[in-house]
C-alpha cells in the first residue's frame, strides 16, 4: 500500500459494465522523499474510488491483486482507494 494525492477525476465516454457507478481518480503516488516535504512523485495513476475522495485529498492506494479483493466478482482494477487519510505523522 502506498500514499497518494488526488489531482483530478477521470471521465469515460465508453466503459465496461463492471464499472457502473464508479469514480476514477487521477492520483500522484508519493515517493519516500515526499514524507520529508519534498515535492517528488511517481507518474500519475488512475485509482478506483468508492469512498468519495476529492481533489487534493491524501489517500492510501492498494495496487495489484489486492486492489481487486474488495469486489465479490472479478473486476479489472489495478489500483483501489483503500483509505482517506486525515493526518500524517512522520519522523526521520
Amino acid at each position: 500500500m502506498r500514499m497518494g494525492t488526488v489531482i483530478g477525476r477521470v471521465t469515460l465516454s465508453v466503459r465496461s459494465k463492471k464499472y457502473i457507478g464508479e469514480r476514477l481518480l487521477l492520483t500522484l503516488p508519493w515517493k519516500t522523499d515526499t514524507f520529508g516535504g519534498a515535492q517528488k512523485h511517481d507518474p500519475a495513476i488512475v485509482v478506483y474510488d468508492q469512498l468519495g475522495a476529492g481533489v487534493g485529498q491524501q489517500i492510501a492506494i492498494s495496487e495489484g491483486r489486492e486492489a481487486a479483493c474488495p469486489f465479490e466478482k472479478p473486476t479489472p482494477v489495478d489500483a483501489y482507494c483503500a483509505a482517506l487519510v486525515d493526518e500524517i505523522f512522520y519522523k526521520e
